[in-house]
């Protein structure tokens, strides 16, 4: 069964079979019947046989199914191949029970929206309204499908088409260079809510920036019309622009010069950047500073100072009587002015789901199993399918069991991976987690039992 590997200096087990023989012998009036049955099961990688002994009137696990990785007692979810429990005690009984992972109800939360789960399918199209009990079906791989019942009262109203680029019939002015020349802003005006759009800044000309690319970025703006107006609120393409083609108000301290040229000089405040200004210098004084460069952030009130240094360096000679300074006033910085974009159209608008509320919870649902609509149930909407997640049900009922009595000497042997009851439906890796046994012999007398588990190596790392 194990091979030297003299490539890495280790053994590898190799698969082999595992044979089961049934043996069952009769007699009747000194008839004899005898039957004799082989199992073969291939790929076997792995047995386990333990004999546990077992406290009277106690509860223990026997072993574990719902492993990553072998443990302890503890098997790798799906890799059972065959499994046999042996009471071998002569006088007293024990039960076996299997226990699954979750509630048997998996149900619906009423009123839970789980249009957030909207994650194939477009659920776009449809006829706008509010559908009612419509019912559901579960999809997905074998064996996710454990669900049935639940129905949705489900809302469709129209929205905007993200990613639509939309234009203006008023163009922006006194426009911010933004982060990175753009903004996320709001759109005011129309039926609907919640509609936003990425707006690109153009930076060719820092003197007049502009509205460029406006393009809707909101994945949730319901209820807009084809004719709708929108609109950029003035403001939110920037704020604190210098007003440019005005001098500034010399308020502050002004210094004499040697020289009298004319240059262009950064202007920042303590909040403001991006702007620039030209400086004159005449008759051996600075006659004026003019914005050219709107910039941004900028404040009235807030001090503007230019360096005798940097005077110096730009060519203005001699500075006496120090820094040049003055104070931004009231009507030294603008807004952004609206935007107005042109009139909605069909295509800028479609019919979507905005909610999905849950009517009836069914039951037997499971996180990740997918809930599909029939588009004839939403007036043709794009067959919407939607993955649920934990908060979209409960699992507030009991542990579903399945059990059984296990006589003095005798033996369970399962090969399936689908064990079924009364009270339980489950498979192996998904819902069965554990095995466990109870002898029902008093306190202080103990049980034997034996257990075989045969499986597959099929665990991940």
């Amino acid at each position: 069964m194990y091979i030297y590997n003299k490539n890495n200096m280790s053994s590898i087990n190799t698969p082999t079979k595992f044979q089961i023989k049934l043996k069952e012998e009769h007699v009747v009036k000194g008839i004899k019947t005898l039957n004799e049955t082989f199992f073969t099961l291939g790929n076997i990688t792995n047995v386990d046989r333990r004999i546990v002994t077992v406290p009277g009137s106690t509860n223990i696990h026997l072993f574990d199914v719902n492993g990553v990785l072998p443990a302890a007692g503890t098997f790798p979810s799906s890799s059972m191949k065959y499994a046999r429990i042996s009471n071998l005690d002569t006088s007293y009984s024990l039960a076996v029970s299997f226990t699954s992972s979750k509630a048997p109800d998996g149900q619906g939360v009423t009123g839970t929206d789980i249009s957030a789960s909207l994650n194939a399918g477009t659920g776009n199209g449809g006829i706008i309204g509010l559908y009612t009990n419509v019912p559901t079906t579960a999809s997905g791989a074998e064996p996710t499908i454990t669900g049935s019942g639940m129905t949705l009262d489900i809302t469709i109203a129209s929205s905007l088409e993200n990613a639509d680029v939309l234009t203006t019939s008023i163009d922006a002015t006194n426009c911010g260079i933004g982060d990175a020349f753009s903004f996320i802003t709001p759109l005011e005006g129309g039926s609907g809510i919640n509609a936003t759009a990425s707006v690109t800044i153009g930076n060719t000309d820092l003197t007049a920036p502009f509205a460029n690319d406006i393009t809707i970025s909101s994945s949730d703006a319901y209820g807009y019309l084809a004719g709708d107006v929108l609109t950029i609120p003035a403001g939110n393409l920037g704020i604190g622009q210098l007003v440019t083609g005005a001098a500034f108000t010399l308020n502050g301290n002004t210094p004499t010069v040697s020289i009298n040229v004319t240059r262009t000089f950064s202007i920042h405040t303590a909040t403001g950047f991006g702007g620039t200004a030209t400086v004159v210098a005449a008759g051996g004084n600075i006659t004026s500073v003019t914005p050219v460069n709107l910039g941004t952030a900028y404040q009235s009130g807030q001090l503007v100072t230019i360096s005798q240094q940097e005077l110096t360096n730009q060519g203005f000679g001699t500075i006496t009587g120090g820094d040049l300074t003055f104070s931004l006033t009231a009507g030294d910085v603008q807004n952004s002015s609206q935007v107005t974009l042109t009139a909605l159209t069909t295509a800028n608008v479609i019919s979507t789901i905005t909610s999905a509320k849950i009517n009836q919870g069914g039951s037997g649902y499971e996180v990740g199993e997918e809930i599909t609509v029939e588009p004839l149930y939403l007036g043709g909407a794009n067959y919407p399918i939607f993955t649920l997640i934990a908060s979209d049900f409960t699992e507030n009922g009991p542990r579903s069991y399945w059990s059984m009595n296990l006589l003095p000497t005798s033996s369970l042997m399962f090969s399936s991976p689908e064990v079924t009851g009364s009270m339980f439906n489950g498979f192996w890796g998904q819902d069965i987690e554990f095995v466990s046994i109870m002898s029902n012999a008093g306190t202080g007398i103990k049980t034997d039992v034996e257990y075989v588990v045969v499986n597959s190596d099929n665990a991940t790392s």
